[in-house]
């Protein structure tokens, strides 16, 4: 994290403004001046959170673009950012629930003053509604929007609602609690690497990464354990050649015995002892695997490590293969 951001975090964590310095997180900031007067403050960020942080109303994105410049005395503040959104994929599963409240409740406020037409937003309305009920729901955050829709919402703040201020005070209670859960919430990240092209390596190992953002309890953490059991022997399984590659201890392996299928093809392609740690990774990320699969008091920190070990591994496995290459 640069000074900038960190100082910028520090400033809106101090105002109880910890949804906007979530929101900045995982973002570069960059200040520019001219004649010692700041003349912009530029955010990258990744999706979601560009999109967040692009909708915000404007008192909110000029209290960043005072936080970026709060160590720097006697300089004016811009009245607002200059919003950029980063190239990549974007960042999925439960951290990216706050910027999906802030844009679910900054769309709601804007069809109700006249902003934004329901015609022109309501199916992604639609869609970002049963993400962030499904994610809130999994990870015991109360969320109380019943608005299936935008026409929903709509007849709900003409019967209820004469003025603009009545709706954007409705609208912000609504998310108060929810968006303050969200930007409480610090759970460890899991690194995504290019995939393998082994399709269901690949699509296990996208599963439990999917999961892991939305888990909540021991069983769901448990079922990373075995998704990433399944990376383990769809990896195994598609390295392992029987006509050449022979285990340790000279067992022939069954279908869905990783351990001496992997260790036939790492010591076929790395013999002797001078090689065994690089056999022993594999072990090990399936034992962590198992490991956490029967674990009646599973954590997200462990299933964030059986993760990454799996995806390791499955890293190693595709260099020895060349299939980085």
């Amino acid at each position: 994290m640069s000074d900038s951001l960190e100082n910028a975090r520090k400033f809106l964590e101090a105002l109880q403004r910890s949804d906007l310095s979530k929101l900045i997180s995982h973002s570069e900031v960059e200040s520019g001046v001219s004649d010692d007067f700041w003349t912009e403050v530029i955010i990258r960020s990744p999706r979601p959170f560009a999109e967040a942080i692009a909708s915000l109303p404007k008192h909110d994105r000029k209290r960043i673009a005072e936080a970026v410049v709060s160590d720097e005395g006697g300089t004016s503040v811009p009245a607002d950012i200059v919003n950029h959104e980063m190239p990549g994929p974007p960042i999925e599963g439960f951290p990216a629930l706050l910027p999906e409240l802030v844009i679910h409740q900054e769309m709601m406020i804007k069809v109700a003053t006249g902003e934004a037409s329901i015609q022109d937003v309501n199916d992604y309305y639609i869609a970002r509604q049963v993400r962030v009920a499904s994610f809130c729901g999994s990870s015991g955050i109360q969320y109380d929007n019943g608005h299936s829709d935008l026409w929903a919402w709509f007849h709900h703040y003409k019967e209820h609602f004469g003025t603009y201020a009545e709706r954007r005070k409705y609208v912000r209670d609504l998310f108060k609690s929810a968006i303050g859960a969200a930007a409480s919430k610090t759970l460890p990240s899991v690194p995504t690497r290019e995939p393998t092209g082994w399709e269901r390596v690949d699509r296990a190992l996208a599963k439990a990464r999917l999961q892991i953002g939305t888990s909540s309890d021991e069983e769901d953490y448990q079922a990373i354990g075995l998704l990433c059991r399944e990376v383990m022997i769809s990896l195994a399984q598609a390295v392992y050649d029987p006509a050449i590659h022979v285990s340790e201890d000279g067992v022939s392996p069954s279908l869905t015995d990783a351990n001496r299928m992997l260790e036939g093809y790492v010591g076929h392609s790395f013999p002797g002892e001078s090689y065994k740690e690089v056999r022993a990774h594999a072990r090990a990320a399936l034992a962590l695997a198992l490991n956490l699969q029967h674990r009646r008091t599973a954590t997200r920190k462990l299933a964030a490590l059986c993760l990454e070990a799996a995806t390791s591994a499955t890293s190693i496995i595709a260099i020895i293969s060349d299939r980085d290459h």
